[in-house]
């Protein structure tokens, strides 16, 4: 295993940055969308050179390179954000009750990412605070279970299952949630005025 992704099974490190990308984006999401597209696209093009990286070789340079690249693309482009966030959410929902139907699951992605194009707004409060509220109960996973986040890379619909892998997690996941789209319509509220 190459020194440069050892972050990678760093279950502390991991986990930290979880919970602080996930409460920003919870509580924030809306307000903070451009930086948070460019956040996601960051993830994806790590996400990219790690796929990369299976058949080239590990190396730190090549996760940051695509990182960055799809960081500034998705700053630039930030409604390609918008629509990668819907189709995930999409995707996890649907693959996550039917597990065996990847077509509807794809087909249902991709129409979610166009439904929050058009009810950009509400949508994407919606969605930020779930997914700011998954992160953060995935990295509670992470630390409790041991897990790795290799494990959610291999299979992103499981991120989902975490949620709802017992009564208080999903209690957690909910409750963060709701307190997230409450202060996302507080602070646009605040900024309409």
């Amino acid at each position: 295993m190459d020194l440069w992704v050892d972050w990678i099974y760093n279950q502390p490190l991991v986990a930290t940055l979880l919970i602080l990308a996930g409460f920003t984006v919870c509580l924030t999401g809306y307000k903070i969308f451009r930086l948070y597209s460019a956040g996601i696209g960051f993830i994806i093009g790590v996400i990219v050179g790690y796929y990369i990286s299976i058949y080239v070789g590990n190396s730190l340079m090549l996760f940051l390179i695509s990182g960055i690249a799809f960081a500034i693309a998705f700053w630039l482009v930030y409604r390609l954000g918008l629509f990668l966030t819907g189709a995930v959410v999409g995707y996890m929902f649907l693959a996550y009750l039917l597990p065996e139907k990847l077509l509807f699951v794809y087909v249902f992605a991709v129409l979610c990412g166009i439904l929050v194009l058009f009810i950009e707004r509400f949508l994407f409060i919606v969605i930020t605070a779930f997914l700011g509220a998954t992160s953060v109960v995935v990295a509670i996973y992470i630390l409790i279970a041991g897990a790795t986040i290799e494990e959610f890379l291999s299979n992103p619909a499981s991120l989902v299952d975490v949620a709802f892998s017992s009564a208080l997690m999903f209690l957690l996941w909910f409750t963060l949630g709701i307190l997230g789209i409450v202060s996302q319509i507080v602070l646009t509220r605040e900024e309409e005025e």
